[in-house]
């Protein structure tokens, strides 16, 4: 609170306004920070009622009777030191790097994990941020992608310590913060073993289709959510499988390698809920694949409400999988959730339990759930680490350390623009750091205290963590550049004046404009040259909230620092407005032919009354249109003139067909008649022939015996496609012709010729000729077809 009323009593000033715009001067003597926020508070004199009571006159919204600003100055900067070794504890080991960066004369400000400013302005306050073994999972996502846009865009520095919770073992892998880091997350090829196998159970049963408080995202889509980034947080090498489970069980994902981390999470983010529970079909699959598979670790993370079938077995189903040599951590999650059940499966399955009260917060929980098993990737174990002739400022000056005491294990990332200062003698690297964007980042894969604890009485440790402090922090403001930003309506309005050393206007600058809005979007826009050295442009800002401006002005090719400013749009400024704007509504109805209604006559509004209203006209080609059914019927008609379709429904076109149908039997049957005749023809003269031999000559050759087998096989086949004509024939005959009826007229006699009367050929005559035919050859020939 800042005392504004001199020597009168209380800190605030009492004010009697009239209508329109009323400025208040107020000095304040600003401290040596960079970001300076301040909020005016309007309190309305009370009136007393005749009854006694207390009302406030006039104000019938409080909404409008705050307002919030920011202002930036180029004070002096300070160093952000978020301690996830002792949670900010000023005398835990945590304390010790802060410490040492403070007896340096730098200015230092320490937090927990929890701590760490969520919004672009509040980080522009630093111009370091170190990370001092801090796990992903401590840091909500878009805190995460704030430090990457204070880095990249803002000109912000960020230095990430190692520790056991920090780098890959800390889970950021897959984060905003990884693609920054000079360092790869990846475990080292050379480690070829798979160093984690996990599989996710994840339930979903119709239970999870409950949405999270009063938003539209289903428990479900969160934990889906969580299961996926925590499978971006693990390594490439590692296996991976996915199980989800209702009434029955479903392997999503087969337990494999993480070779595409991004495919499989999409895969995860696309399951949906539906049915019953039932969660042991789904442990012993899980309990099958891990069991195939040859993994340092072997973990299962389960996420349910612990509604299932088969309740009281899952304990000791967890019981015999940790036998196993499997690990199993357990996620509840519902306000119904068996929390005992899901307890005493964890503690049974030597893995951790968590509880889940507020789902949105399960992204968070699955990557600390999965992060327990990134151990492989620290190394426990003495180094002396190696200083490289690089010429890097951060190791400048700096005799032969002693031994360290582990590392998180990483790769070096195949750019040239990297420093290596530091590496562990097996070639990981230690020190490194690089530019990104605007800023720069520094990666430290050991630690400043545990490990480092023979440091700590060497004379270096406090000479390299005030040259990387120093090194890797944002340089200072140009002063002779200076923005302005206001809102004015709806618009933010900025403004760039920018002059040389010498006080003279720079002209010809290219001005790229980052705004930040107040829900985090990102907004470009490039300000105009106005005047000499004046550079303006604007946005849309409706929004209530903090806007963060970031310009960076070039000169040809060279650019110039980095201009950062801010301000604030305040709560409640579309009540400053208390009546209706008749003016402009009636302006509205003018511009767009409408009319103008008073509802305090309310009797007298008809809207539907027409009265003066000219119709509207829309017309529509419809050549188009016509054209192409014009093209459809065209095809239809020469289609349909094309096949003549009486020939199919007429009763020539069917007495046709069975006259041609009649011809076809006939023929066949002729030329079985024929081969019959020429068979027997054959067989004659051979008996003849037979007959006329003596017994000596009676004997037959090899190849005479081969002829009467075969001429032997031809007529058997002959009778039998002999028979198969009659018996078509028979099917083919007509019905007889029934009697006739007394005192019908009597019925002529049919002809024995093969031909009627009229001429036209007789189908009946010709089968019955053709039929009678076959059956006199066999009847002549004396055999039944079986060729005796």
């Amino acid at each position: 609170p800042l005392d504004i009323n001199g020597d009168q009593p209380g800190t605030g000033r009492h004010l009697t306004l009239a209508g329109g715009r009323h400025v208040e001067l107020i000095n304040v003597r600003l401290d040596a920070g960079t970001i300076h926020r301040f909020e005016a508070v309007f309190e309305p004199d009370p009136v007393r009622l005749p009854d006694g009571t207390a009302a406030y006159a006039g104000d019938t919204i409080a909404i409008n009777n705050r307002g919030q600003a920011v202002t930036l100055t180029p004070g002096k900067g300070a160093v952000l030191v978020v301690d996830g070794v002792s949670g900010g504890d000023p005398n835990g080991p945590g304390a010790t790097l802060p410490r040492t960066l403070l007896d340096a004369g730098i200015d230092v400000q320490v937090v927990a994990p929890e701590g760490i400013p969520a919004d672009l302005l509040a980080l522009q306050a630093y111009d370091l941020v170190i990370l001092q073994n801090v796990p992903a999972d401590a840091v909500p996502r878009p805190v995460q992608a704030a430090i990457a846009s204070y880095v990249t865009e803002l000109g912000g520095g960020l230095v990430m310590v190692g520790g056991p919770d920090s780098f890959g073992a800390g889970g950021w892998k897959g984060t905003d913060i990884e693609p920054i880091l000079p360092v790869r997350l990846d475990l080292p090829e050379r480690l070829v073993s798979p160093a984690a196998a996990v599989i996710l159970v994840l339930d979903n049963s119709g239970s999870m289709n409950r949405t999270v408080m009063g938003s539209t995202r289903s428990q479900q889509a969160i934990a889906n959510e969580g299961a996926a980034l925590a499978i971006q947080t693990l390594d490439k090498t590692d296996l991976v499988g996915v199980i989800s489970f209702n009434a029955d069980f479903t392997v999503e994902v087969p337990l494999g390698p993480n070779t595409d981390s991004k495919a499989t999470a999409e895969h995860v983010r696309a399951i949906s809920a539906d049915g019953g529970t039932n969660m042991p079909p789904a442990l012993d699959e899980a309990r099958r694949q891990l069991l195939a598979v040859n993994a340092e670790v072997k973990h299962v993370i389960v996420l349910s409400d612990g509604q299932s079938i088969g309740l009281e077995q899952l304990p000791d189903q967890a019981g015999a999988m940790h036998s196993d040599g499997i690990l199993i951590s357990t996620i509840a999650v519902g306000d119904q959730a068996d929390e005992h059940t899901m307890q005493a499966m964890a503690s049974r399955g030597g893995g951790q339990y968590y509880r889940v009260s507020d789902p949105s917060v399960l992204p968070r929980i699955f990557v600390k759930a999965v992060r327990i098993v990134r151990t492989p990737m620290v190394r426990e174990s003495p180094f002396v680490p190696v200083i490289l002739q690089t010429g890097s400022p951060l190791v400048e000056a700096l005799s032969q350390p002693p031994r360290l005491g582990g590392l998180v294990l990483t790769q070096a990332r195949k750019d040239p623009t990297i420093t290596y200062a530091m590496i562990h003698p097996q070639s990981e690297p230690l020190l490194a750091h690089w530019n990104v964007g605007l800023g720069r980042v520094a990666a430290f894969t050991s630690d400043a205290s545990r490990w480092a604890s023979a440091w700590l009485d060497w004379p270096g440790y406090s000479r390299l963590w005030t040259q990387i402090a120093r090194t890797m922090a944002r340089p200072q403001a140009d002063r002779s550049q200076e923005l302005t930003a206001e809102i004015v309506g709806d618009e933010l309005r900025v403004r760039l004046d920018a002059a040389d050393q010498n006080g003279k206007p720079l002209d010809l600058l290219t001005v790229p404009a980052a705004v930040y809005l107040p829900d985090g979007q990102r907004v470009e826009t490039r300000l105009m040259q106005t005047g000499p050295g004046v550079y303006e442009g604007s946005v849309l800002a409706p929004a209530s909230g903090n806007y963060v401006v970031t310009l960076t002005p070039r000169l040809g090719t060279r650019r110039l620092p980095p201009v950062v400013g801010g301000v604030s749009r305040a709560t409640g400024v579309e009540y400053r407005r208390l009546r209706s704007n008749v003016e402009l509504l009636r302006q509205i109805a003018e511009a767009t032919g409408g009319r103008v209604f008073d509802v305090r006559d309310g009797h007298g509004i008809n809207l539907f009354d027409r009265t003066g209203v000219t119709p509207t006209e829309a017309r529509l080609p419809l050549w188009r249109t016509l054209l192409l059914w014009a093209v459809i019927v065209l095809l239809l008609d020469v289609g349909t003139r094309r096949v003549a379709w009486d020939r199919f429904f007429s009763d020539e076109f069917r007495a046709a067909l069975r006259r041609e149908a009649a011809e076809a039997v006939r023929a066949r049957g002729e030329q079985v008649a024929h081969t019959l005749g020429r068979l027997r023809g054959r067989e004659q003269a051979l008996e003849a022939q037979q007959s006329m031999l003596s017994p000596e000559d009676a004997k037959l050759s090899t190849e005479d015996a081969r002829q009467i087998v075969l001429a032997q096989a031809q007529r058997r086949r002959a009778a039998r496609q002999a028979r198969r004509v009659v018996e078509r024939i028979d099917e083919d005959m007509p019905p007889p012709a029934p009697p006739p009826r007394a005192g019908a007229a009597p019925q002529s006699t049919p002809t024995t010729t093969d031909q009627p009367p009229d001429g036209s050929p007789d189908t009946t005559s010709g089968l019955l000729a053709a039929k009678r035919r076959a059956r006199e050859r066999l009847e002549a020939d004396g055999t039944d077809g079986s060729g005796t």
